[in-house]
């Protein structure tokens, strides 16, 4: 968290709904999600908690949110722009690793 306030990154704690499946986000499911509390939607970081855990090691996430499934239409976000995009995100994280 400190070093995306030190580096002036808008940010936001909350739920993610981890799925399994590709496209599956009907307006129900979002509705039904959103209503839970869920700010995002992956495919990844329950797997990655559940063997964090089971290791026993430390383990946190961010997720850099590259679209927006949750309006009416698809919000590409970051599609145009995904090499730099990607490159400050990965950086961000290398710092972020070395301050743990």
């Amino acid at each position: 968290e400190a070093m995306l306030v030190k580096h002036g990154i808008e940010y936001e704690i909350g739920k993610t709904w981890t799925t399994d499946a590709f496209y599956r986000e009907t307006k129900g499911k979002v509705a039904k999600r959103k209503s839970e509390g869920c700010l995002t939607v992956e495919m990844e970081c329950s797997a990655l908690m559940a063997v964090a855990r089971f290791r026993n090691v430390v383990f946190g996430q961010y997720l850099a949110a590259g679209d927006d499934v949750s309006g009416s239409e698809w919000n590409p976000r970051y599609v145009d722009s995904k090499l730099p995009f990607q490159e400050k995100v990965f950086w961000l994280s290398v710092e972020a690793c070395f301050n743990l």
